[in-house]
């Protein structure tokens, strides 16, 4: 693989000195063809040669003729991919030079190696001292190292991958086929179909310009991923990193405290009804309460009433159908128990019953919940998929908290399903591990994150509103990985 220091110190010039090479030998293979055409071809189409000679002749001359036709095409072909390896290196290594730049302007060092480093000398002695005194700070300076360390290094592989690419396509273009008309040399002379290969190269320059920041990375797990794309898509639409900053933390914030309330809800919420559920009472489905209100409120309203006029069927489908739900009645303490639509065990009245039936007493309220479910514990299995050894190794409490975290979703979606005493006790449980890996993990934007957030606006909100409006000019190159 190419290193920093190979990219940085290259001269791409020859790139573009041979290409014009190539296409002068293009164009000499275009006068020989010509004279060739004119001088020996000729005699065999001008009717005056006749015989087997003539047809073995003009068999042979045409099958030349096509070699010197195709050796243009493969010329121009690899002055084309020389041309366009000259102009992809130039512009991902100044991409590479602007990101040493950048990295240097946020206070790092940059080495000839393209290794990162903070810049504790260019930090006055009270900041020197808050590194050593403010763990916060420490860790946010290891998180800045870490972060241009990955930036230079994907500048670096986008180089690399080009360089890749252009040696398979300088070995595919000399490739003959296996024989187009006129070929008499299939599979061991010039090849006439070049053109295709640098079509193709054509298209490769420009997907790795405009979507190489769009693939994940190595050691990145699938929800840094997501964030990622977040953070660098702000960024090319405004053209103000540190707006996109301040929204991926603002928005990481907002998550993080919004699932640490939620884990703590249902570790409390649910060990109440837990023990109520045990004491003989009938638990219901998680999201179900708007939907018992309004049928409480539908069954006892006055005939004439506009609650009344609302046709049963409508608010049967929103909220759920308690005729469906009998599908899923049990013996409970001897009798045959009933239950209503928050009550029912979807897996039972789909059993019982079919999956319209289970559809049915769900209602949509409920169904989207247990859709929602599914679909963030599949996420949750995806993002731990990505994990490798040394990602949890260098970062435990990261994993603990996705692990717990797809934990919690799996089981709030059983319980949304089935609500039973089991699936309650899995709530509870998952809910206070989950809650405690968020502490672990994410204490500052539980505790200080949009607070520093807040101070961010304050200071700088002229700041961001010059960042949007020039950021407007640059939605013509805002798929550029690196503008």
């Amino acid at each position: 693989m190419l290193t920093y220091h190979e990219v940085m110190t290259t001269d791409f010039g020859g790139l573009n000195a041979a290409a014009d090479k190539w296409q002068e030998m293009a164009e000499e293979f275009h006068k020989v063809e010509k004279r060739y055409r004119d001088s020996v071809q000729k005699i065999t189409m001008d009717g005056t040669w006749l015989g087997d000679s003539s047809v073995r002749a003009h068999t042979n001359f045409a099958a030349t003729r096509y070699e010197y036709t195709a050796a243009q095409t493969q010329a121009k072909a690899t002055a084309t991919l020389l041309r366009n390896a000259h102009q992809q290196f130039t512009d991902l290594k100044k991409q590479l030079e602007n990101a040493r730049a950048d990295a240097i302007k946020a206070g790092m060092k940059v080495s000839e190696q393209g290794n990162v480093e903070f810049d504790y000398a260019a930090l006055t002695e009270a900041e020197r001292a808050a590194t050593r005194h403010d763990p916060d700070y420490a860790k946010s300076i290891r998180e800045s190292v870490q972060s241009w360390t990955e930036y230079i290094k994907s500048c670096v592989k986008a180089v690399d991958d080009a360089d890749g690419d252009l040696k398979k396509d300088l070995e595919a273009v000399v490739k003959d086929g296996q024989g187009n008309k006129n070929d008499g040399t299939p599979g061991t002379g010039f090849n006439g179909d070049a053109g295709a290969v640098a079509k193709s190269d054509d298209k490769q320059k420009q997907d790795r310009l405009d979507l190489a920041w769009l693939e994940k990375r190595d050691n990145e797990t699938l929800d840094d991923y997501i964030k990622r794309l977040q953070r660098d898509g702000m960024t090319r639409l405004t053209g103000n990193p540190e707006l996109a900053k301040l929204v991926s933390q603002v928005s990481n914030g907002a998550i993080t405290v919004g699932a640490f309330a939620g884990s703590l809800t249902a570790a409390g919420l649910y060990s109440y009804k837990l023990v109520k559920v045990l004491k003989g009472d009938i638990p219901h489905a998680p999201g179900t309460l708007i939907s018992r209100t309004i049928n409480t409120r539908l069954a006892g309203a006055p005939p004439g009433s506009l609650l009344s006029r609302i046709p049963a069927g409508a608010v049967s489908a929103l909220t759920g159908s308690d005729e469906a739900a009998m599908f899923g009645g049990y013996m409970r303490n001897g009798a045959f128990f009933m239950p209503t639509a928050s009550e029912a065990n979807l897996a039972r009245v789909a059993s019982q019953g079919g999956l319209a039936n289970a559809a049915k007493a769900a209602g949509w309220l409920r169904g989207a919940g247990v859709v929602g479910g599914v679909a963030s514990t599949a996420y949750g299995v995806a993002n731990l998929a990505t994990y490798d050894t040394d990602m949890i190794k260098a970062n435990p409490s990261k994993f603990a908290t996705d692990l717990t975290g797809t934990a919690f979703s799996a089981s709030m979606t059983a319980l949304t399903v089935a609500p039973n005493p089991v699936t309650l006790g899995l709530a509870v449980g998952t809910g206070a591990a989950y809650a405690g890996a968020l502490i672990w993990d994410n204490h500052e934007a539980i505790g200080k994150g949009l607070d520093k957030a807040g101070d961010w606006v304050g200071d700088k909100a002229s700041d961001i509103g010059d960042g949007i409006a020039g950021g407007a000019k640059k939605l013509g190159s805002a798929l550029n990985p690196f503008d």
